[in-house]
C-alpha cells in the first residue's frame, strides 16, 4: 500500500485572491465611513436653527464668541435666558404669606447639541440673540480655520429673519 502525502489547507493563490478582495473592498468603504468631513457652513446653519428653536420655544438665547488670550477669533457658546432659582426657606414662604417677588432672570450656559466644535469664528457684532418672536440679530459671521488668512476667511450674513448666507468673495 503506498501512502499520499495529502495536507488539507489553502494554497497560497488562494489565500492572496482572497485578501486582495478584502483589500479592494475595504479601499472603496473606507473614505465613505471615517473620513467624511462637514463643512463649517452646514454646522453654523444647524446651529442657527437650534438656537432659533429654542428661542420659539420660550428661551431667549445668545451667542457669542469666547476667544483665548489676543485673537479675536475662538469658540462658540450659548447662553439662554433662564429664571433664577432662589433658595428661600423662610417660614413666611411655607406659609404662602409672603409677598410675590418679581420673577430675576439671568443669562447662564447652555448645552446646545449644534455648536461648531472648531475655533476661528468672529462675530460683528460680538453677540448673535434670538428673541422669542422668532427673530434674530443680523451679524456678520467669519470663519478662519488655522492657518487661514483674515481676507480668506469664509464670511456668512445672517439676517433678522435667521437667513444664514455665505457671502461669495
Amino acid at each position: 500500500m503506498i501512502k499520499r502525502n495529502v495536507q488539507a489547507g489553502f494554497t497560497l493563490v488562494e489565500i492572496l485572491v482572497v485578501l486582495s478582495i478584502v483589500g479592494v473592498l475595504a479601499s472603496v468603504m473606507l473614505p465613505r465611513i471615517s473620513f467624511y468631513f462637514e463643512p463649517s457652513s452646514a454646522v453654523l446653519q444647524r446651529c442657527i436653527s437650534e438656537a432659533s428653536d429654542m428661542a420659539l420655544s420660550g428661551i431667549p438665547v445668545r451667542l457669542s464668541v469666547k476667544t483665548e488670550g489676543a485673537s479675536s477669533r475662538g469658540f462658540i457658546t450659548a447662553e439662554g435666558l433662564v429664571r433664577k432659582e432662589e433658595e428661600d426657606n423662610s417660614l413666611s414662604k411655607f406659609l404662602g404669606t409672603d409677598k410675590v417677588r418679581p420673577a430675576v432672570t439671568e443669562w447662564q450656559r447652555i448645552k446646545m447639541r449644534n455648536l461648531p466644535d472648531d475655533d476661528g469664528w468672529k462675530f460683528e457684532p460680538e453677540m448673535i440673540y434670538f428673541f422669542t418672536d422668532g427673530s434674530c440679530s443680523p451679524t456678520k459671521i467669519t470663519q478662519a480655520g488655522k492657518n487661514v488668512l483674515e481676507r480668506d476667511a469664509d464670511e456668512y450674513v445672517l439676517t433678522v429673519t435667521g437667513y444664514c448666507a455665505k457671502v461669495e468673495k
